[in-house]
């Protein structure tokens, strides 16, 4: 199946966040697991990217079902870049070695968790771009950017969850109706949305450089 080696490789990075955490547990009592569940959250789209991208690649033209894996990825891709905003819980004490750890620890899940959120985007992208057109699969792509940035907002600032979708609908429908009114909301989606972009688009060209260059060789 297309792209296990990079599920592999996911895998082992995601257990070596886990590692650095096992660590502060060690040199340190209290113990919050909230970080392991975000990282958790951050799998849920690149599994539903990765069923996608093989299903549109075996059974080729299958919109509806592509629509519907489309929607749930979206509902859950916001958890992949929404640990970045975590590093706002780091308290600076220079002459403490946790404080260095913590540092790395989240940027270190953060950036697992980002790596997921590519990937993932990398996947549904090829998926789009197998059953649309070139056109819609582009208007998809450039959506779920600020989407994504809206709803790692409505996550670190409503303090919604992907779930509230099915038990608390008109509570998610009332925030992203408040939030619309939030300058906050705009800068915030805008600018995640921007990040996540950019970080793609160097995704995106190594990928590219790689295929042309093997194709060379």
């Amino acid at each position: 199946m297309e792209g296990l080696f990079s599920l592999l490789l996911l895998v082992l990075l995601s257990l070596v966040a886990v590692f650095f955490h096992l660590i502060r547990i060690y040199f340190n009592s209290p113990v919050d697991f909230s970080m392991d569940w975000n990282l958790f959250l951050s799998w849920i789209p690149l599994i539903a990217a990765f069923i996608a991208n093989n299903l549109t690649k075996r059974f080729g033209d299958i919109p509806y079902t592509l629509i519907a894996i489309s929607l749930f990825w979206l509902a859950f891709f916001p958890n992949a870049p929404y640990m970045v905003t975590d590093l706002a819980h780091l308290t600076v004490d220079y002459e403490r070695d946790l404080t260095w750890h913590d540092t790395i620890m989240l940027f270190f899940y953060a950036e697992v968790s980002l790596f997921n959120g590519l990937v993932s985007l990398y996947w549904i992208h090829q998926a789009w771009r197998q059953v649309f057109t070139r056109r819609m699969s582009t208007v998809f792509f450039f959506l779920s950017l600020p989407l994504a940035g809206f709803g790692v907002y409505l996550g670190r600032v409503r303090r919604m969850n992907s779930w509230d979708i099915i038990h608390e609908p008109r509570l998610i429908f009332q925030s992203m109706l408040e939030s619309l009114l939030d300058r906050t909301a705009w800068v915030f989606a805008l600018e995640i949305g921007m990040l996540i972009g950019i970080l793609y688009l160097v995704l995106w060209a190594i990928i590219r450089f790689r295929i042309r260059y093997t194709k060379k060789i």
